[in-house]
């Protein structure tokens, strides 16, 4: 699973006309294979972020867009 792929199906899902329960479960999925594929920590510290800004940065940009979204 790469970054560019994880970002392909990130706007796929912002581009479906979808109901918003079904939204939210796919943006969760899709989290959740990102924290399994790239370790991302429960806590996210400062460190971890710097050493791993462009996974923190996709990981944010989804993470908002399903707050705002659903």
């Amino acid at each position: 699973m790469t970054l560019q792929s994880i970002l392909q199906e990130f706007h796929t899902l912002k581009a479906e006309v979808i109901p918003v329960d079904l939204l939210d479960e796919r943006y969760a999925d899709l989290m959740i294979r990102m924290e399994q594929s790239y370790k991302i920590p429960d806590v996210i510290t400062e460190e971890w972020e710097q050493k791993n800004r462009s996974v923190s940065t996709v990981y944010r940009l989804i993470a908002s867009n399903r707050l705002m979204d659903t």
